[in-house]
């Protein structure tokens, strides 16, 4: 072979591509800035997410916090108990503990809920408190676990919040206008003369008609003297009593409520005929 031959075959023929060569591709303009602001970025997210949480309005205490904390107990047992005065106690005692008129007393700021202990609390208001009683001096009825069956943990509920509702630094409220028991034993005489109807009247009725029919001003009419008992047979005035008389009724001309069984759903039939031959006595 020649050297002309050898450089034929290492020379590339004319027309022939040139072999491939590599180049280092240009660096990214960017790329320092993106690092940069990665960096910032994860420097300063956390204080972005701290100055949030910081600026975000916080939520409002629970409901009796602060009573709760001065109790010793949880906000919401106040609760519980504030629901269940409402449900059970309010129309006698008023919706805040004011008392009412010829009802219930005022148990805010009450010389006997702050006297009293828990166990005498929780034991009144499972048993209740009878007209006839000594220590009554209202002469109204205070029903046996509020006329509703309430159970013990509700019960003890309500005494929570009646000592939630006191204001040590507040007088004590005067009872004096519902110290109206009649001292002529009016109310002994209607417990001989009623029998077994006297005090079912009493627990389920007395309430809103009065510990002797006469009637409660703003809440149920006087039975002694109604043109519409009078008209009524027993049994229709048991079937009455069963029903009651709901405010939407055309009949109620009180604008009130009259619960079926007087809001006791515990009474049997035998128990309204009771109530209804008591009723008849008062009529007498």
């Amino acid at each position: 072979m020649t050297t002309t031959d050898v450089l034929h075959q290492t020379e590339p023929r004319a027309g022939a591509s040139a072999a491939p060569c590599h180049t280092t591709p240009a660096a990214d303009p960017y790329r320092w800035h993106i690092i940069g602001a990665s960096v910032i970025l994860t420097a300063t997210l956390p204080a972005l997410v701290a100055l949030m949480v910081l600026g975000a309005p916080k939520p409002p205490p629970p409901p009796w916090s602060i009573q709760a904390a001065a109790l010793g107990v949880d906000p919401h047992e106040i609760t519980l108990g504030e629901t269940t005065y409402l449900g059970a106690c309010a129309l006698c005692h008023g919706k805040s503990g004011e008392g009412i008129p010829r009802l219930g007393k005022p148990l805010r700021n009450s010389a006997f809920v702050q006297g009293a202990g828990d166990a005498e609390l929780f034991d009144l208001l499972v048993n209740g408190r009878l007209p006839n009683d000594p220590a009554n001096t209202s002469g109204t009825l205070m029903p046996a676990r509020g006329a509703q069956g309430i159970d013990d943990a509700r019960l003890a509920a309500v005494v929570t919040y009646l000592r939630a509702i006191q204001d040590p630094n507040a007088p004590t409220v005067s009872v004096e206008a519902w110290n109206t028991r009649p001292a002529d034993g009016t109310g002994d005489a209607l417990a001989a003369a009623g029998g077994p109807g006297y005090e079912l009247f009493i627990a389920s009725c007395s309430a809103c008609h009065g510990a002797n029919g006469e009637g409660m001003e703003g809440l149920g009419k006087p039975l002694k003297a109604s043109d519409f008992i009078a008209s009524k047979s027993d049994s229709e005035m048991v079937a009455f009593v069963k029903t009651g008389r709901p405010v939407w009724d055309e009949l109620n001309t009180t604008g009130l409520d009259m619960p079926p069984k007087g809001g006791n759903p515990a009474l049997t039939d035998e128990q309204i005929a009771e109530i209804v031959s008591f009723i008849r006595t008062l009529q007498q």
